[in-house]
């Protein structure tokens, strides 16, 4: 196992954002930047052996900072997925945050995600990465120390680790926004991909897909995954949490949850018989398809472009906007107690 830095490009002519490659004794690589402390590529083997890079992503990493190309890989804080109105009540205060995507928020506002962060360590088979927010940043409270460790084991496993200290009290709910595309063909959507999610519920969601504090049953509907299908088998079903002409993009409540690490989902492409199994501590997954990304957008990494449902993202959280809906399950961050969550991406091979 090893790590390699190289130069990936500038944000602008004083801002380097830097790769760390680790690779394992089968050729399977991750590539981490900087920026964001993101997966920028991600090259896992077929059933033949043959590697190929999973993850969605750019060239540029100058094109990552857009908001319109989906988080591409990126690192997702302090609080991952949507804040309605831009507000919440925590320990009797309200605080407010970024309105960076109508009348909400997204993604903590989108910091997080689209600045360079420290390298704190690396080893042979990890890199740690670390930023400090401070406290009122965005209007979070806390000094906010994050740090998240990436490792890749000789197994084909990429282990996600997430550790928070704070000064005082305060909320956490961080994730990596990857869209994974398991066929290696530049061309192909994930519409053929097979998906199993281990959810019998989803979050209930209005006309603008935020909470309204309901669960829904997914048995007999379009949100079903219990059972592994194709993800396009019914994606385009008019369905009253879907927006039309999007679909999937939804917090799924995740069975048996009691913090410990459990498989979550499981994708699979039937082409080159790569599989990945998701497995987390939290009790969401978020399952997007890429379907607000435009059909036309030239950037990519070489002939591999961003475009709508070119890829999914299984993001592990808390649910949506749980800040504002106590029966949620959520875990807070204490002052000086050092908070973690764990992600793993095991790949692997059917014959």
């Amino acid at each position: 196992m090893s790590v390699e830095k190289s130069l990936f490009g500038y944000l602008d002519e004083n801002e380097p954002v830097y790769l760390y490659k680790i690779t394992n004794k089968n050729g399977a690589c991750v590539s981490l930047q900087t920026l964001g402390a993101g997966i920028q590529s991600l090259f896992v083997p077929d059933r033949n052996g043959g590697l190929a890079d999973v993850v969605l992503g750019f060239d540029n990493p100058k094109d990552y900072t857009n908001p319109d190309y989906g988080y591409q890989g990126l690192a997702v804080g302090r609080w991952a997925n949507r804040i309605r109105d831009g507000k919440f009540v925590f320990e009797g205060k309200e605080y407010n945050t970024p309105k960076n995507q109508g009348t909400w928020t997204l993604h903590g506002g989108g910091r997080f995600s689209f600045t360079n962060w420290e390298v704190e360590k690396t080893g042979e088979d990890f890199v740690t990465f670390f930023r400090f927010s401070p406290d009122g940043e965005d209007g979070f409270p806390g000094d906010f120390n994050i740090r998240i460790k990436y490792t890749l084991t000789e197994d084909n496993v990429l282990r996600v680790e997430y550790s928070v200290l704070s000064s005082s009290d305060t909320v956490a709910n961080p994730t990596n926004h990857a869209y994974f595309n398991l066929s290696g063909d530049s061309s192909a959507t994930i519409e053929g991909h097979i998906l199993k999610i281990n959810a019998d519920y989803f979050t209930e969601t209005d006309e603008s897909q935020l909470p309204t504090g309901e669960l829904g049953e997914v048995k007999g509907t379009m949100m079903d995954f219990t059972r592994p299908h194709k993800i396009g088998e019914r994606i385009d079903e008019p369905f009253r949490a879907i927006i039309e002409g999007v679909g999937y993009d939804n917090n799924y409540c995740l069975n048996n949850y009691d913090g410990t690490l459990k498989e979550a989902a499981v994708l699979y492409d039937e082409n080159s018989g790569r599989e990945l199994a998701v497995y987390t501590d939290l009790p969401g997954i978020q399952l997007y398809c890429g379907g607000w990304l435009s059909r036309d957008y030239t950037v990519g990494k070489g002939e591999s472009k961003v475009t709508f449902r070119r890829g999914v993202a299984l993001e592990t959280q808390f649910y949506p906007d749980s800040v504002n809906h106590k029966n949620f399950p959520v875990r807070f961050v204490k002052a000086n107690e050092e908070f973690k969550t764990v992600t793993e991406f095991r790949f692997s091979v059917k014959k």
